[in-house]
């Protein structure tokens, strides 16, 4: 289950980075695509015993996305209330399925950065497969 966590939070930046290719944002695609790789890796160490290495660098790649989207927010927030008010009014941005790139870019970053932390770091107890049914 925690692999699957891990792959769903690099479908998000894929998706974002994609996204972010049609909105002409070229500069965040390598950002989003190394989120991507950087989801892969931890799928794979999530599937290995804990306490090992592998487990370790998912862990330690779980807490680098984190830190990323840390930055990114605080960068976002300095855009949103101290550049802004100096710029002149932004232009309508183009739709993608109904969201602009900019929620894409927040779900990519953000949603992925808490699924990679409950892959890595969640309680086993919420990510144990049950052997058993609901039904019996």
């Amino acid at each position: 289950m925690r692999s699957v966590i891990a792959l769903a939070a690099s479908a998000l930046a894929g998706m974002a980075g994609v996204v972010a290719d049609m909105d002409r944002d070229y500069d965040l695609v390598p950002f989003f695509i190394g989120l991507t790789f950087l989801g892969a890796v931890i799928a794979w160490g999530v599937s290995r015993p804990p306490r090992t290495p592998a487990r370790w660098a998912a862990n330690g790649a779980a807490l680098l996305w984190a830190l990323a989207a840390v930055w990114a927010g605080a960068l976002l927030l300095l855009s949103a209330f101290v550049w802004e008010a100096s710029s002149p009014p932004p232009q309508p941005e183009a739709l993608y399925a109904g969201l602009t790139a900019t929620a894409y870019h927040v779900i990519g970053l953000f949603g992925g950065a808490l699924l990679v932390l409950i892959a890595a770091f969640g309680p086993d107890r919420w990510l144990a497969r049950s052997s058993e049914s609901a039904y019996g």
